[in-house]
């Protein structure tokens, strides 16, 4: 495969370092939380203790794994006239051409509060991250793959009844295809 059927990648603006520790966090507390739940219901039974934990802790840790993989999996690419988002769970493609008609906007979503995302239809959320598709506050159904919400490419399909909420590093890269590919 070279490089032009690879597509061109397109930097995400963040760290997927800080979503990967916070869900180690998570999955550490209800690790906890289930090993004393069951210490207390068990009536303290040592030998039924260990194999229940060492089970729970397998669970736990493949369970971290795959999230994790799938967070890593995270990225932006244009291929083929295509926005190609992955947001790790899923992957959407868009036509270059019909995101086109409104262009791209840099948005700030403490600013712009009708954009943020309000309800989680199928994707992942964490502190300092959140992917998969989404309905905003307006009422638009969105595919995010936020990292950071200071600096978030919005882009709009009407053609595809869909706004895309973007953290990518150099939002001009992707506005620079967009018109470029206007020319094809």
């Amino acid at each position: 495969m070279n490089g032009s059927d690879a597509g061109q990648r397109l930097d995400l603006n963040g760290s997927l370092g800080r979503p990967q520790f916070w869900l180690i966090v998570i999955v550490s507390i209800v690790f906890f939380g289930i090993s004393m739940a069951w210490w207390v219901i068990s009536g303290h039974d040592a030998h039924n203790n260990v194999r229940v934990l060492a089970l729970n802790a397998i669970v736990l840790v493949v369970a971290l794994q795959l999230i994790a993989f799938a967070i890593g999996r995270s990225a932006i690419r244009v291929e083929n006239d295509m926005l190609v988002v992955n947001t790790g769970i899923g992957t959407k493609r868009i036509a270059l051409a019909n995101l086109r008609a409104h262009g791209l906007r840099v948005v700030n979503l403490s600013e712009h509060t009708e954009l943020k995302p309000l309800i989680r239809l199928w994707g992942t959320g964490l502190p300092g991250f959140a992917a998969g598709w989404f309905k905003l506050r307006n009422g638009d159904k969105a595919v995010c793959l936020l990292l950071d919400r200071d600096h978030v490419s919005w882009l709009r399909s009407d053609v595809d009844r869909l706004t895309l909420l973007l953290s990518l590093a150099k939002p001009e890269k992707l506005r620079a295809m967009l018109e470029a590919s206007a020319t094809h």
